[in-house]
């Protein structure tokens, strides 16, 4: 039998000390942090409004009639733009509590790696894309049926926008979720309980709940593929891999699914989703494997 891994040991939780184990600072920081976080959000969200409405986009009240995949676009940016504003939030209020730098919930590099981030992007985007072009086939349909970004009827100049927006927008807001979850919050976990193991697993099932979306399919998924992204950051010493490939993830489904407007119900899932999701993290974390094998530290 292989033996598992000891996590324990990862470069990603390094950084941790004393003060993480403090439950007056994790108090406040729960406290401080969220507030910050909530105010940052709400006002980023707020300014995101009032430029989309002087560019003439009304999300709530579209009187202007403007085209889907225009309303799309200026959703993501709003959205994005709030999720980065309050994981900004939450990352300041944890270097003030605890008294680390910010770069230590982000990577254990000297510096930000770029090539990891555009590594689980690729690969991500290759996965995301055989493992939904099968699932369509066994639907009987395809990945590319009502694509937006392939709709003939769409002009190609709106088609770009709504490329470009998107591609902007989710790299941000996978940045943001990235960085809370499995940045702070993994940390966090693993810092308290001291079984990282355990923390992969919190930190997806937060991540899953804070979506809001309570069917147990939906939990299911969401909290498999939030442990994948935890398991790349302490296999590969940062979130760089898990921002890219959560990044490929959005990105198809905005892409060749549906475009993400306000009021659109989520969909609460099904068995054959738990199921994918499930390949998606066991492809994610062997490619992490392979990643590590050839570069065993951060670097």
């Amino acid at each position: 039998m292989i033996p598992l891994p000891d996590l324990g040991a990862a470069p990603f939780l390094a950084a941790l000390g004393p003060r993480d184990r403090s439950w007056p600072r994790v108090a406040a920081m729960a406290g401080g942090g969220l507030a910050l976080a909530f105010i940052l959000g709400l006002a980023m969200t707020f300014a995101a409004m009032e430029a989309l409405s002087a560019a003439g986009i009304d999300l709530i009240n579209p009187v202007f009639h403007e085209p889907q995949l225009i309303r799309a676009s200026g959703y993501v940016l709003e959205l994005s733009l709030a999720l980065g504003a309050a994981a900004l939030g939450v990352l300041i209020a944890a270097r003030g509590v605890f008294g680390r730098p910010i770069r230590s919930w982000i990577t254990a590099a000297p510096r930000f790696r770029w090539r990891q981030l555009a590594l689980g992007f690729g690969l991500a985007f290759i996965g995301v894309a055989l493992v939904s072009q099968a699932v369509g086939v066994f639907k009987g349909g395809s990945l590319t049926a009502d694509a937006p970004i392939l709709a003939a009827a769409e002009p190609l100049g709106r088609r770009l926008i709504y490329l470009a927006a998107n591609a902007l927008g989710f790299l941000l807001a996978a940045w943001a979720e990235e960085a809370v979850f499995r940045g702070y919050v993994l940390q966090q976990v693993a810092a308290l309980t001291r079984r990282p193991y355990a923390a992969l697993w919190i930190s997806g099932l937060l991540f899953a709940l804070v979506h809001a979306e309570f069917s147990p399919y939906a939990l299911a998924a969401r909290t498999i593929i939030g442990a994948a992204f935890a398991w790349t950051a302490l296999r590969l010493g940062g979130l760089e891999f898990a921002i890219g490939a959560h990044l490929a993830n959005n990105l198809m489904i905005a892409l060749f699914g549906a475009p993400m407007l306000p009021g659109t119900s989520a969909d609460p899932g099904d068995a054959l989703g738990v199921a994918t999701e499930t390949l998606m993290a066991l492809y994610l974390a062997g490619c992490a494997e392979l990643i590590r094998r050839r570069a065993p530290r951060p670097a």
